[in-house]
């Protein structure tokens, strides 16, 4: 039997009702399932948790990103927006690739999220982004 202390099992309540989606249920299944067992599941379900709270920071800076380039100009591509991420928001060792911010800008600009509006181009490097509004963690 795994044991999970109140306080995680608050931190996934509350990551589950500000951020509607954001928890894999088959993901985090293997975390309960799998060995060890016991205080060591707290940990994984800890972890689980960050690893969650992490993506949702990376698809908040793409956001701003955006946010800051239409500012300055009309509609980023995809190059645009990773390298003004990679210039604002990425360490050293977690820049973005072309593919990996194409992925995260078109999931963005996904009706189902709509946190970013499309114009699609003539291929998907062509593809230009809009802000449309702001994702918000609260810490």
């Amino acid at each position: 039997m795994n044991v999970i202390r109140p306080e995680t099992l608050q931190r996934l309540v509350e990551l589950k009702a500000k951020q509607p989606g954001s928890i894999d249920l088959l993901q985090l299944k293997p975390c309960l399932e799998q060995q060890p067992f016991g205080e060591e599941a707290d940990a994984k379900v800890n972890r689980y948790i960050d690893d969650v709270r992490e993506k949702l920071k990376v698809r908040s800076q793409i956001i701003q990103a955006v946010k800051q380039l239409c500012s300055d100009s009309d509609f980023p591509t995809v190059v645009e927006i990773k390298v003004q991420y990679n210039a604002r928001f990425a360490a050293t060792d977690s820049k973005l690739t072309n593919e990996s911010v194409k992925d995260l800008t078109i999931e963005l600009s996904s009706p189902l999220t709509g946190y970013l509006g499309r114009i699609k181009g003539d291929n998907s490097q062509s593809d230009r982004f809009y802000f449309l509004r702001d994702l918000s963690l609260d810490d």
